[in-house]
């Protein structure tokens, strides 16, 4: 037996003896719950038993300090004493530390959102059928042993304010609760979310998981018009309805974060719209490009291709080729021809639609095959 085998299997007997001791079940019924790959930690190290009950006594917050029990099955301040089957209350716990883990914690200066009443649902849809019932009182006695920050919002109990990620909680609500509208974009989704959702199918199987989970460093991608359009919330003009309309869409999920003005007319197109808020996605892009030292033109969605060969007029054969392109209120095209054959070589791109040519023009100083749009005001405006 290898010393870091020794030592495991030392930490297992250690907890099972406190667990047992804790919860009034046998030390051989609380030992299969310690070895359960289940509670081996999915998401990071291994929860301790011993942990677990130290911070019902120690916590700043939740723990007794010698006194009388703060915390309970029904949650802070409850007098409804905890219920221990003996058999699966431990993997339930290590599972709701999972599960927490998920989730992207919030700094320290930063007021928790998320009640803990919502989260112990969520940890219930998340982690059916590997736990039956998440008590309100389980899940604040996880995020305390996690150290994720806990306020009380009204010092009368039972339900705390625990402080991981709103958006990320509202993400998962969504996609594994009963009765709601799942997220069509991703960016709201925990980094552990399908790491999590894999380990605990292999754990369920019985498959230790030896590979540990490490929380990637997020990444920051510029956005310079999503962060433009945000700062125009509250404005009383069509740029600001179309703001707050945008940031609530990103905020819900139900759409992506606009990184460039072409993003945002590429999302009016997945999204239902009127006439009226296309208009005003015309006159944001236009205000943006008057105010943006070097503004990036746009380039709409290809819809159609094709390069055929040409046996030429006399000088030899050649290519034709021929692409569409979306135009930017969807109605009409962008035709975009090449003719490749000897004698014959011409190259132009043009609008085919009436609305768009009134409202767009091509950029000037670029190639037909690197052409890109603004608004006509960008180039009217005084």
């Amino acid at each position: 037996m290898t010393s870091n085998n020794h030592t495991q299997n030392r930490e297992f007997q250690q907890d099972a003896r406190a667990w047992a001791d804790f919860t009034g079940t046998k030390y051989t019924a609380a030992l299969r719950q310690m070895t359960s790959p289940l509670a081996q930690g999915l998401l990071g190290d291994r929860v301790s038993a011993r942990r677990l009950i130290a911070v019902l006594t120690d916590h700043k917050l939740i723990g007794a300090h010698g006194g009388d029990p703060v915390l309970g099955e029904n949650g802070f301040l409850s007098e409804e004493p905890w219920h221990f089957n003996g058999e699966t209350d431990f993997i339930e716990l290590a599972l709701i530390t999972d599960m927490l883990r998920m989730f992207t914690p919030v700094s320290g200066t930063s007021t928790p959102e998320v009640g803990s009443y919502s989260l112990k649902h969520t940890a219930e849809w998340f982690l059916s059928p590997h736990c039956s019932c998440v008590s309100n009182g389980r899940l604040i006695w996880a995020a305390a042993a996690l150290g994720l920050p806990i306020m009380d919002p009204d010092g009368e109990g039972p339900n705390l304010l625990i402080g991981v990620s709103e958006r990320e909680h509202d993400y998962v609500r969504r996609m594994v609760g009963t009765g709601q509208t799942q997220p069509q974009v991703d960016h709201y989704r925990p980094a552990g979310y399908e790491h999590l959702r894999v380990a605990l199918a292999q754990a369920a199987a019985g498959e230790l998981i030896t590979e540990k989970w490490v929380r990637p460093e997020p990444v920051i991608e510029p956005a310079p018009f999503h962060d433009w359009l945000v700062q125009q919330v509250g404005r009383n003009d069509v740029v600001g309805d179309l703001a707050g309309d945008y940031s609530a869409g990103v905020r819900d999920s139900d759409h992506r974060v606009a990184h460039t003005a072409g993003e945002l007319l590429a999302i009016f197109h997945e999204v239902s719209h009127s006439p009226e808020a296309y208009d005003a996605v015309v006159t944001s892009i236009a205000e943006w490009m008057r105010t943006e030292p070097s503004p990036a033109p746009i380039r709409t969605q290809r819809i159609s291709g094709d390069a055929h060969d040409h046996d030429g007029w006399g000088a030899g054969s050649g290519t034709v080729e021929r692409y569409e392109f979306i135009c930017p209120c969807g109605d009409g095209t962008i035709v975009e021809e090449h003719d490749n054959t000897p004698g014959f070589r011409e190259h132009d791109v043009w609008i085919v639609c009436d609305k768009c040519r009134v409202e767009w023009r091509f950029a000037e100083g670029r190639s037909t095959r690197d052409w890109a749009l603004e608004p006509v005001s960008v180039s009217t405006a005084a």
